[in-house]
């Protein structure tokens, strides 16, 4: 009788836990789903112009914010233009920002010529663990426009 409570226990366990995993994960994006992000966000900017982009990149119903993924633009200085995940940042300079190791990534991102990946680390709104994030980056004009992941 011992054992068969032990089983109808964990069993429960297994089966409420499940939904609350599922849940976790799909509280990410995909590196995939990061780039195909940030191709469509620098499409838009060129179509629609930064003023018109920018405003649906911050727009919660705009099309740009999809799980943990949201769109940014930062001009060559690193101030920023747009930002879906936190639009407080908007008007504000992150030139000085260093990731948890003193990577510079802001300036990173910046310096991208064309497009490419920036790697480093941050903290996880899902848990506060530091994490290994990607940015997907793509150089529009005198802006760049960028996609976050967690590398999990």
């Amino acid at each position: 009788m011992k054992f068969r409570g032990i089983a109808v226990l964990t069993l429960l366990v297994l089966v409420c836990g499940l939904p609350a995993m599922t849940l976790a994960d799909d509280v990410h994006g995909t590196r995939e789903q990061a780039q195909a992000l940030c191709e469509k966000a620098a499409a838009l900017i060129q179509s629609d112009g930064l003023e018109k982009a920018a405003a649906k990149f911050q727009a919660k119903d705009g099309g740009f914010i999809d799980h943990d993924l949201y769109v940014y633009v930062l001009d060559n200085n690193g101030v920023f233009v747009a930002h879906g995940g936190k639009p407080v940042l908007v008007g504000k300079g992150g030139m000085e920002m260093v990731d948890v190791d003193g990577f510079p990534f802001i300036k990173a991102f910046v310096a991208v010529k064309d497009k490419g990946w920036v790697d480093y680390k941050w903290p996880d709104p899902s848990d506060n663990a530091i994490k290994a994030k990607s940015s997907y980056i793509i150089r529009v004009g005198d802006h760049v426009v960028g996609v976050v992941y967690y590398k999990i």
